[in-house]
């Protein structure tokens, strides 16, 4: 062989592998890892989140202004279902019930088992689509985390000894009465509308993993929590005492999506969104707050 066609050669092989290493680089820049979500300790089971979630959200419609719209809550639904499908731990006990709550104060909450609330005054301020799929998306982290009956758990354990849990949670009273032998409060003040810094974390790092795999854009999530901050300061206290800021909560997002794989061509916005906030701000004014 030549040294010319030696030479020609070792070129091709240089380019090839100048080839590989640029194939390689996005792979690398987006290594995907397989995020795990784990539930924290619990004393009830997933079948009591879902009897515990559906005794108390009978309470909060009670308690609270609902808005029945048809429109409205068909498409809270259909976006809320949607979500819940890419949720890790799912399980099929979970009944994905979604409500609108008619007042304008920016909140969101979620109760065990499946049971959502949305104020109507959520749907108005989110500015697109995908930054109400962000809030629906991070109390829907609160449901699979079994956030609520998590709470109420660590705070039985704090009040009462196990020898007396036990006869109180084997007993053949309901759930929601067992929690009241304890003295957990149950409706508008009930332990389950309350979150703690840390459990607010885990619901963004769930709910950027369900923006994620449904195709919305998942830096939505914590922008809007941003924009309720310096926009809306008045109507989300509650929304801020019932979901306090773990902290650096656009670099945490920013710092989990990498690892769920790389950039797609995100959902912002739908006609369907569009369509029903203009609705909403067409309806009759909610009634005034009860003080």
């Amino acid at each position: 062989m030549s040294n010319y066609s030696a030479k020609k050669l070792t070129r091709r092989g240089k380019l090839l592998w100048v080839s590989i290493c640029l194939v390689a680089i996005p792979i690398a820049a987006f290594a995907i890892q397989e995020i795990s979500f784990k539930p924290g300790f619990n004393l009830y089971t997933p079948q009591q989140d879902v009897q515990l979630g559906g005794q108390n959200a009978v309470q909060i419609e009670k308690q609270m202004p609902m808005l029945h719209d048809a429109a409205v809550e068909g498409y809270i639904t259909k976006l809320g279902r949607k979500l819940a499908s890419y949720a890790p731990d799912n399980l099929p006990v979970y009944v994905w019930q979604y409500h609108v709550v008619n007042t304008n104060d920016i909140n969101a909450f979620a109760l065990p088992g499946g049971y959502i609330f949305v104020n109507r005054g959520t749907i108005v301020a989110a500015q697109d689509e995908a930054q109400l799929a962000g809030v629906i998306a991070h109390e829907t982290g609160h449901v699979v985390m079994r956030h609520g009956t998590h709470q109420a758990s660590e705070m039985a354990m704090a009040r009462a000894p196990l020898s007396i849990l036990s006869g109180i949670l084997g007993s053949s009273g309901s759930v929601a009465g067992n929690l009241a032998q304890i003295g957990l409060g149950f409706g508008v003040n009930s332990i389950f509308l309350h979150n703690s810094r840390g459990i607010e974390a885990q619901a963004d790092e769930v709910g950027t993993y369900i923006l994620y795999h449904a195709g919305y854009d998942p830096h939505a999530m914590a922008q809007f929590f941003q924009i309720l901050q310096q926009k809306y300061p008045q109507q989300t206290i509650q929304f801020f005492s019932d979901h306090p800021n773990p902290g650096n909560r656009i670099k945490a997002v920013d710092r989990e999506i990498p690892l769920l794989g790389p950039p797609r061509k995100w959902i912002t916005d739908t006609p369907e969104f569009e369509s029903i906030k203009k609705r909403v701000e067409s309806l009759p004014a909610p009634p005034p707050a009860r003080h």
